[in-house]
């Protein structure tokens, strides 16, 4: 076999040889051809370099795609966390809204010097406080019955005046009086203290705060207009459920986490577990002076009682 010819049949194999896949014969003719010719040495390195350009090519181009696939992957998590952010902001935003509305109501209901507020609370499970509050041009009047199946007990009337130091409280039942005249009444006697609204924080950090934690949806079922119902959301062991006025963004009702237990008479075996609740009303604009008036205490005991910084008697 002439050169010429033997060149030619060993660069036909040189692709199989540097791939590795010549049969022992075939590899070993190349390779006794390489150790004689300079020319298919030089053929050789050409194949081997196309072959590790090549192999680089593709390992670029594999790379390349593995990028734009992380590329992709991170870009569709991306969106997604934004979708779910966008959902969750447009849900929390809606919330904040509604507890911004009803809290300006509110604020602008505590300006007003002419409220009437009655409060039902639950004491026990056969019992129930109700509280009447009036409010008028500074001056403010307290009374309280307890009803249970035994009648209607009065536990109390309070009269006071917003920035003075003396509160009067009437004990009809027992016909006593005890006037209050120091420091502590004059600080109970604050008007944001005897303003018959409930007292709350109407900044922006506490409305963020509400509008976080409780789920809020309107109903009609229980005094046939519409009312917020709040509950709290990530608190499973909580009761909490606060009923909101939309007119005057006042509390209708409020039930926590005190439960009265019922027992079978005669026993200790629970007959019913009752969540209490307390319900609230308010109207403006119809407490007359009448009502805010001290009555003639003819007739009662009287008795004055001063407290130190401290609240002691003294």
């Amino acid at each position: 076999m002439d050169k010429k010819t033997e060149c030619e049949i060993v660069q036909d194999l040189l692709l199989g040889y540097s791939d590795e896949v010549l049969n022992a014969e075939s590899k070993k003719l190349v390779e006794k051809h390489l150790l004689e010719c300079k020319e298919c040495q030089a053929k050789l390195n050409e194949i081997q370099k196309d072959i590790e350009n090549h192999d680089n090519n593709q390992k670029k181009q594999i790379d390349y795609l593995k990028k734009i696939r992380r590329r992709n992957t991170i870009k569709t998590i991306f969106i997604s966390v934004g979708i779910v952010f966008l959902i969750f902001f447009a849900f929390y935003l809606r919330k904040f809204i509604i507890v911004n509305d009803f809290m300006n109501k509110a604020k602008e209901s505590a300006k007003s010097n002419n409220i009437y507020r009655e409060v039902s609370k639950m004491v026990t499970d056969d019992s129930v406080a109700i509280t009447r509050e009036w409010y008028k041009d500074g001056k403010y009047k307290l009374h309280t019955d307890i009803y249970s199946e035994r009648g209607v007990e009065n536990f109390m009337t309070v009269y006071a005046t917003v920035n003075t130091d003396e509160r009067i409280i009437i004990f009809e039942d027992a016909k006593e009086v005890r006037i209050e005249k120091d420091e502590s009444a004059k600080m109970r006697n604050e008007e944001k203290n005897l303003k018959p609204v409930d007292s709350q924080n109407y900044n922006f950090i506490n409305k963020l705060k509400i509008a976080f934690e409780y789920s809020i949806h309107t109903s009609t079922y229980h005094i046939g207009r519409e009312y917020y119902v709040m509950n709290k959301i990530f608190d499973k062991n909580s009761n909490d459920v606060v009923w909101i006025d939309k007119n005057n963004g006042l509390a209708l009702r409020k039930i926590g986490n005190e439960v009265a237990i019922k027992f079978f008479e005669g026993t200790d075996v629970v007959k019913e577990e009752i969540l209490l609740k307390t319900e609230y009303k308010h109207e403006f604009g119809i407490v007359t002076d009448e009502d805010v008036a001290v009555p003639d205490l003819t007739g009662y005991k009287i008795e004055y009682v001063s407290r130190d910084s401290d609240g002691n008697e003294i």
